[in-house]
């Protein structure tokens, strides 16, 4: 009984059903008992049966006899018969791990967006909520915590039916999720996260990362995300999951180059990078010139500028698609002027100085 091993993570799924007395607990979790114990809490039951207590005693769970309020004893029933010793009415009360807090614990530290439904159909499963590295990728977090092989390869086999988009999938060990498991997530280009080898205790409820997030994800983000560069077709540019059209400022260098920022994100882009090349000539597209021409104007196009034409509404309408393409960033950049004759862009454009 000494010998296993202890730990926050290890004792998930080690507990049947991650409800057990305060002993139990303290014995699973070792030296992780001081700050693990925030996450666990009395469920209202009393137990009907206690670790062996004794020293050098069989190790076995000892039936919990309560005569009256005041007299409570463990009885050995196994075979080797060792000491019955008393209990405190405390000593017998069932604590349950805190899911709701594990949860909301590890969304904040892998800084997901949280949902408001958590609750999923497969036993000890729950989704965590959604991983957004940049603006337009979106990945599901489901947290499974089971004691058997079968239970951990049924959850597996759950999420993957449910899931027609890649996910990740966090655990408390790597004990159960075997290699033919692992792959078969690889082969959905999912990925799987050990918590105890990733994740720490911190306190009050908190916890801390191991390894930076982007080492801890990196085979699961070079699985899913483009390259920074990929020959000379339109280039990835990495816009923070919260950005909008109002955080992007575009500023012209040169007829064929502009200057890029959204929030954090930024960098220099031709018009080729920005997927706005005629694909016959390799020329600017007539949307690029608009383009251009917003910058011009600084923002603003109607029927006063010498640049109006009727042609801009169809060009205007694809340029938005180029934009919304590049940045991955939901809706119009643009909007009627508030004479509604004219259109003006959510962004900040400016032409070369």
């Amino acid at each position: 009984m000494k010998n296993r091993p202890t730990g926050f993570w290890q004792a998930l799924e080690a507990v049947p059903g991650t409800a057990a007395v305060d002993a139990e607990w303290k014995d699973r979790f070792g030296n992780d008992y001081g700050t693990a114990k925030a996450f666990i809490r009395p469920n209202g039951k009393l137990a009907s049966s206690h670790p062996c207590m004794v020293q050098r005693g069989c190790g076995c769970e000892h039936e919990v006899v309560a005569h009256d309020q005041e007299d409570i004893v463990a009885v050995c029933r196994c075979e080797r018969g060792c000491e019955t010793f008393a209990l405190q009415r405390s000593d017998i009360v069932v604590y349950e791990l805190d899911r709701p807090a594990l949860d909301t614990a590890l969304a904040k530290v892998f800084g997901l967006i949280e949902e408001t439904d958590a609750g999923t159909d497969l036993p000890g499963t729950t989704r965590l909520g959604v991983y957004s590295p940049y603006a337009g990728y979106r990945f599901p977090v489901y947290l499974a915590i089971q004691i058997e092989p079968d239970d951990f390869n049924e959850a597996l086999d759950g999420l993957l039916g449910r899931n027609g988009t890649p996910f990740i999938l966090l655990s408390p060990t790597r004990e159960l999720c075997s290699a033919k498991a692992e792959k078969r997530l690889t082969d959905k280009r999912s990925g799987f996260v050990p918590l105890s080898e990733n994740v720490g205790l911190g306190t009050k409820r908190k916890f801390r990362l191991v390894h930076p997030l982007d080492d801890i994800l990196a085979h699961f983000l070079s699985s899913n995300l483009p390259s920074p560069k990929e020959g000379d077709s339109m280039v990835f540019f990495p816009t923070p999951p919260d950005a909008t059209w109002r955080d992007v400022s575009i500023r012209f260098k040169d007829g064929h180059t502009v200057s890029v920022k959204a929030k954090t994100a930024g960098g220099v882009f031709n018009y080729t990078q920005m997927g706005m090349a005629n694909k016959k000539n390799g020329d600017p597209t007539l949307q690029w010139g608009l383009l251009k021409v917003f910058a011009d104007e600084r923002g603003v196009l109607d029927w006063t500028s010498n640049k109006a034409d009727r042609k801009n509404q169809k060009r205007r309408e694809l340029l938005a698609a180029n934009l919304r393409d590049f940045f991955r960033i939901e809706g119009d950049p643009f909007r009627l002027t508030d004479d509604g004759k004219g259109w003006q862009a959510l962004f900040l454009i400016s032409p070369d100085e």
